[in-house]
């Protein structure tokens, strides 16, 4: 789990530690880690990709489904396996040094590779987006449609959220792999 419960009690100021409870948390943290995920288009916590097999473009590079890259293990384009010192390594994609050197169109790439980030070195936006999420799907909870208050020394307001989870996504658009 990317959020761990004891963090996103503080944060939801929700402290209630109930086996029932705890258990409910979690199944919200981890729902809202996939929504954050799916949104994304990738898992961002870290991993071993083994066996991607992807096509070159006629480009010197070519871009992974996920980032960031931690570390490159094998690569091979039509069989022909690539040493790790011909590539460099970017955000979410591998490029040859050489601009001359490119993937051939239609060749087979297949990669395996460390992808994601330690849960410790996780960027804040995603740790935050997934506790907004879930502290929604918390005060919504027994049949609530995700009201809460807030006082002012002039006069009360209360909020409604809807489970929209656009504004908690939008932050992390700088995160996300869009592909046409």
């Amino acid at each position: 789990m990317i959020v761990p419960v004891e963090v996103f009690n503080a944060y939801s100021g929700n402290y209630e530690d109930s086996p029932e409870s705890t258990e409910m948390k979690k199944t919200f943290l981890l729902s809202a880690e996939e929504i954050v995920s799916s949104y994304l288009a990738y898992h961002p916590e870290e991993k071993l990709y083994a066996d991607v097999t992807l096509t070159g473009m006629d480009k010197n590079y070519v871009l992974l489904p996920t980032r960031p890259i931690k570390e490159l293990l094998e690569i091979t384009v039509d069989g022909e396996e690539i040493r790790s010192d011909e590539v460099l390594l970017i955000d979410d994609r591998i490029r040859f040094k050489k601009r001359s050197r490119i993937f051939k169109k239609k060749s087979e790439i297949a990669v395996s590779y460390k992808g994601g980030w330690n849960v410790d070195d996780m960027p804040a936006v995603i740790r935050l987006s997934i506790m907004r999420i879930a502290t929604l799907m918390l005060s919504e909870t027994g049949g609530n449609i995700g009201l809460t208050g807030k006082s002012f020394a002039d006069n009360s307001r209360t909020f409604i959220n809807y489970s929209n989870y656009k504004k908690y996504l939008e932050p992390l658009d700088g995160l996300r792999i869009v592909r046409f």
